[in-house]
């Protein structure tokens, strides 16, 4: 046999019923349209961040991206820089919506490719319904959301190889593979999720004399050919932008592994106290359900299909990649929406009752914490200290933040003279902070400094730094928990927040900021 059946949809029964025709679209349209409301909520660090980034990287600057360094794949940095060119955060949300749809699509495609009709239309209302969850991520545009139409993409052309007829279809598909799963991890260097998908499926065919040792090499040869002229022409704009490919591949890995050892040396209080925070986000969205269903049909039930078991050990994967993160954020469970999406429509038209019932529980789950988060504040501090320094600012001037929180830097309109936007490139690269003593000393220092909390609240060695500060710059406010300095010599009015620190407006709040 030189490739696999097409799966068989399973009859509509009372174990598996069949949902209307028009679910998948609903599923699409309602995941959304449940972000549309927040499309002027205030960006995230790393949208604003990766916004200030992208916005500037057209030529070289002194450090990796332009002006400023961060440890992330160039085509995460190329969508960043056309959204910011269409009109900044907006567009990017707009982005956003477009990959939400992609993805309950895709989710639809694999599953139904797997597990046939039934499979294809639970899937989707599972993806549809952790998609909303701001559990997972929620409104925010990141790295794992803009991978995950690609990751789908892989992983349908893996399933499509191997169910090619005839050779050079086949071989086509795994090069059309090879460029989608290479393409996502070039938006987020660890989501190699598709690769493991088709590098197991591909492995377990030839072991079950599924398919031939002979187009099992052509289809790996595919794959690699695939992949490798993502990264050629990839290679070829990120030169052309003035930026090295050896500091990107030193960014993308070898920094991930000293950052690392950077945080376990640092204590393991905030890691733990986030990851536990993470592991109530899987409980509390239906994750953790899904993944406990997907454990229990794997170690109970005899039908293993080879794409089946392609899609548990991408799902192993995604959870070992989520783990080894190190910073345990919420949108780190974007990587398994859709493995667990996929297996919940495939143990849908397996076992029926059961199953969907873990399908309820992820809509509901999903639609009260939507409503929940609808009724929060649209602002953040670091959006209103930013527009606050903004609004006193002159053209010309910058600011350094320290240390991270990138959406103040991005609200605030102004470029930074420190090429790092984020606290742990700083803890990495720079903790004796030698490059950043050299910014506030050098011949273009900041106009503005803004530190949350204080200047000694990280564990960096800031001795010198608070020496510099007290002799080139004053302090002028203290917003939101934010201290703003001053460079001396400079006049500028002192920034206020007119109503809460959250952006809302009410007349006592607007009292109080026009006192004296």
């Amino acid at each position: 046999m030189t490739a696999l059946a097409l799966p068989v949809p399973r009859s509509p029964t009372a174990r598996a019923p069949v949902l209307p025709t028009w679910t998948i679209g609903a599923s699409v349209a309602a995941a959304v349209a449940a972000r549309l409301p927040f499309l002027g909520h205030a960006a995230s660090p790393d949208e604003g961040g990766f916004l200030v980034v992208g916005s500037q990287w057209h030529g070289a600057g002194g450090s990796l991206y332009g002006r400023y360094w961060v440890d992330r794949p160039p085509l995460l940095v190329t969508i960043f820089r056309a959204a910011s060119a269409l009109g900044g955060l907006t567009a990017l949300r707009l982005i956003g919506c477009i990959a939400v749809a992609l993805v309950v699509l895709g989710v639809a495609r694999v599953a139904g490719m797997i597990g046939g009709r039934v499979a294809a239309q639970w899937a989707a209302v599972t993806a549809a319904g952790l998609s909303i969850s701001p559990l997972l991520g929620g409104y925010e545009v990141n790295g794992e959301l803009l991978a995950a139409p690609f990751v789908l993409g892989g992983v349908i052309c893996v399933l499509a190889a191997l169910r090619a007829v005839h050779h050079q279809e086949a071989v086509a598909r795994s090069a059309a593979a090879g460029a989608l799963a290479m393409s996502a991890m070039l938006i987020k260097q660890n989501l190699a999720d598709a690769a493991i998908f088709g590098f197991v499926a591909l492995v377990l065919a030839v072991w079950r004399g599924e398919l031939n040792r002979q187009r099992f090499w052509a289809m790996a040869a595919g794959a690699v050919a695939g992949a490798s002229g993502v990264i050629s022409v990839l290679a070829i704009w990120t030169i052309a932008q003035g930026t090295s490919l050896v500091g990107v591949f030193d960014a993308m890995y070898p920094f991930r592994i000293h950052a690392a050892a950077v945080q376990a040396a640092e204590g393991s209080a905030h890691s733990s106290a986030r990851l536990h925070g993470l592991l109530i986000a899987v409980a509390v969205s239906g994750l953790g359900l899904l993944l406990l269903g997907l454990v229990h049909h794997v170690v109970t039930r005899r039908r293993r299909d080879t794409s089946f078991l392609a899609l548990v050990a991408m799902t192993l994967f995604a959870g070992t990649s989520v783990l080894l993160g190190g910073n345990y954020w919420y949108h780190y469970l974007v990587e398994l929406t859709a493995p667990l999406s996929i297996a919940a429509g495939v143990l849908v038209s397996r076992h029926g009752f059961a199953a969907r019932k873990i399908v309820a529980y992820v809509l509901v789950a999903g639609s009260v914490a939507w409503s929940v988060s609808l009724a929060r504040p649209q602002g953040t501090d670091a959006r209103s200290v930013g527009q606050a320094i903004a609004a006193s600012s002159m053209p010309h001037d910058t600011i350094v933040n320290a240390w991270g929180n990138a959406d103040l830097t991005f609200a605030s309109g102004l470029p930074s003279p420190y090429a790092q936007l984020w606290s742990l490139p700083v803890k990495t690269i720079d903790p004796q902070l030698t490059q950043l003593d050299g910014v506030l000393r050098g011949p273009e220092p900041p106009t503005w400094f803004v530190i949350r909390k204080h200047l000694y609240s990280w564990g960096l060695n800031t001795a010198r730094t608070g020496l510099i500060l007290d002799h080139d710059y004053h302090r002028v406010a203290r917003l939101c928990g934010h201290t703003i300095f001053l460079r001396n010599g400079v006049d500028r009015p002192t920034p206020r927040i007119v109503g809460d620190c959250r952006g809302a407006t009410t007349p006592l709040a607007t009292m109080k900021e026009l006192l004296p």
